[in-house]
Formats: structure tokens, C-alpha cells, sequence
């Protein structure tokens, strides 16, 4: 799996799409299989991983939000370098995600 396209322009958020998951993963056990919308067949166990990184990303940029710093202050401090490895693989490095999301973390 990798970072996906969260659409800040029309409303999304990280935030939003962490609650979205969670309803997801309450309608779900370990039998279904989550076709996402890019990317290979998933089970509830991808799913959870998934929403577990957006939950530490969400909070380590919430805390530099709360803090003052700017989105390009934020990608200098690299909050996100440890998940780079799991989940940078798609169209978004770290960097290029917190700079579209970072706007609309709150």
C-alpha cells in the first residue's frame, strides 16, 4: 500500500479519511475483502494498517500545526521519514503529501 490522494481542495482531509476507514473497519471482519480504488485485493488486517499510519501521520502534524510551523517548515523536519519505507511507494512521497494535506490538518 501507499500514501493516497486525499482532495483537500473539495473538503478531504486526513482526519476525514481516518473516519472513513472507521466505518469501513466496523463493517468488516477478518473474511471481507476491501477493494480499494488503486492498488491490490485487501483484507480488514491491510485496512487497519492503513489507518494506523494516516492516525500517527494525522497526530505528527497536528502537533507541528498546533506548533506554528509552517507546511515547507513541516517537510523539513521530516515527521513522516520512518513510513516513507511502507508507504512512499505510490505517486506521493512524504513530502509531496504534507504539502497537499498539511493545509487542511486541524
Amino acid at each position: 500500500m501507499s500514501i493516497r490522494f486525499i482532495d483537500v481542495a473539495h473538503g478531504g482531509s486526513v482526519k476525514g479519511v481516518i473516519a472513513g476507514v472507521d466505518t469501513i473497519l466496523a463493517l468488516t471482519d477478518g473474511d471481507s475483502k476491501i477493494i480499494p480504488g488503486h492498488g491490490p485485493l485487501a483484507n480488514r488486517a491491510d485496512l487497519t494498517r492503513y489507518r494506523d499510519m494516516l492516525a500517527i501521520a494525522y497526530e505528527r502534524l497536528l502537533k507541528l500545526k498546533i506548533q506554528g510551523v509552517s507546511a515547507e517548515g513541516a517537510v523539513l523536519q521530516a515527521p513522516l521519514e520512518d513510513l516513507e519505507a511502507d508507504w512512499g511507494g505510490g505517486i506521493f512521497t512524504a513530502d509531496k503529501w504534507i504539502g497537499v494535506v498539511y493545509p487542511a490538518v486541524f
